[in-house]
């Protein structure tokens, strides 16, 4: 084998590697973290699981119309239960809660319901 040919070889393969931990460094980010944002009923939801400390933050917020209103709810992983219990909006009509979960960000199903007093459920869904 002729030195170009060497040479041609070895600049080939830097590139597949090259390319192949740009392939992996954009995978583990989608992974890290995910969020989906919505509306329903009036208000504004946002959920999010992010990769931390060896497993999973979720963190769920709503905004409402206004302060004071309790809401029911209920943040879920799977068939798992991570938080449930009522809130109150707070001076800005927002809602947030976090908890923490097993697992990696993709490789489950989170769910959050808010309820309000006098309406309808509020279902944001993230995951598979």
């Amino acid at each position: 084998m002729n030195k170009k040919a060497v040479i041609g070889s070895g600049i080939a393969a830097a590139v597949v590697v090259g390319g192949l931990g740009t392939w992996w460094a954009v995978e583990a980010s989608v992974e890290a973290q995910t969020s989906e944002r919505g509306t329903c009923g009036g208000a504004t939801w946002e959920l999010s699981a992010e990769a931390e400390d060896g497993g999973t933050e979720v963190s769920a917020e709503l905004q409402s119309s206004a302060p004071g209103e309790a809401w029911q709810v209920e943040l879920m992983r799977g068939d798992t239960s991570l938080l449930t219990g009522e809130r109150t909006t707070d001076e800005d009509g927002e809602i947030d809660v976090d908890a923490f979960s097993d697992g990696n960000p993709g490789d489950a199903t989170y769910a959050v319901t808010f309820t309000p007093a006098d309406g309808e459920p509020c279902t944001a869904t993230l995951g598979s």
